[in-house]
């Protein structure tokens, strides 16, 4: 007779953790739905929602938000463990290189959002701060849940050691790319636009150069501090850098397309080429 292998329990602070970082979700879940069937809730121009476009956007912002939720209770729930790795990373990936510049540029945020608001601007000044405050609290608590959930199910990869190899071309590509888009950030950041904004090219471009520092010594001391600063600067990078090239295709703005579209194959070449050095499992 084989003998029934026990469930772990669940501790309360992953639980605590799980579900502050869903209710996290639902201010911002709330006025995506209100607005995509037609509510007004924190609008002062219900016009402007009123479009094929906007509707898009708040469906694929708001079901992003949804991932979340999923992701939240894969990190906590043993059934988790069994989903195939890419659909949990990739996710999780691409969640961390869009909440973790919101997390590092709050100070700026908040002091922004402290100032007086044009009274034409279409979003009630309140929704600013509802958007992303949680944002800012769901980078922490599901990041928090994501480290939690990879402590047990890969743990090698913090005891272990870099795995042999070199850059390769990827790796070297994926350097260069960062360095390219962190320039671009940095001419950004001392332009034109609202101080939020600036404070967001300057943490981009700041990630993107601990990525590239951290992938060129990859080979050099603890191989899971440098994964971690890859996988953010990485993440920022593909993340941020696909949303932007949306909203310059969706608003008619192509002049920041080029270091976009080079941000974001450097992102993924930069992941690409650590992932190839993960230490073996036991």
């Amino acid at each position: 007779m084989t003998a029934a292998i026990a469930t772990p329990k669940i501790s309360s602070s992953r639980l605590v953790v799980c579900y502050a970082a869903i209710l996290g979700t639902l201010p911002y879940l709330t006025l995506k739905a209100s607005w995509v069937t037609g509510g007004s809730l924190g609008l002062r121009d219900p016009s402007f929602v009123d479009s094929d476009l906007m509707l898009f956007a708040n469906l694929l912002t708001g079901g992003m938000d949804v991932v979340a939720v999923v992701l939240a209770l894969a990190f906590t729930y043993s059934w988790g463990r069994r989903i195939p790795a890419p659909l949990v990373l990739f996710p999780i990936w691409i969640g961390t290189g869009l909440l973790a510049p919101i997390v590092l540029n709050l100070p700026v945020i908040v002091a922004d959002l402290a100032k007086p608001q044009l009274t034409e601007m279409p979003l009630e000044n309140w929704v600013w701060a509802v958007v992303y405050g949680g944002f800012a609290w769901q980078g922490i608590l599901l990041l928090t849940a994501f480290v939690l959930y990879a402590r047990d199910r890969w743990m090698f990869v913090v005891t272990g050691t870099v795995r042999p190899g070199t850059l390769g071309v990827a790796g070297n590509l994926g350097i260069a790319a960062a360095l390219v888009s962190a320039i671009g950030h940095t001419i950004w950041a001392v332009g034109s636009g609202g101080m939020s904004a600036r404070g967001q090219d300057v943490v981009i471009a700041v990630l993107g150069v601990l990525a590239a520092i951290a992938l060129a010594t990859v080979s050099r001391g603890r191989f899971w501090p440098r994964l971690v600063l890859v996988w953010t600067g990485a993440g920022a990078m593909a993340g941020s850098g696909a949303w932007g090239l949306f909203s310059a295709f969706t608003m008619g703005s192509a002049d920041r397309v080029p270091v976009l579209a080079v941000q974001v194959i450097g992102g993924v070449l930069m992941m690409t080429s650590v992932l190839r050095r993960l230490p073996h499992a036991a």
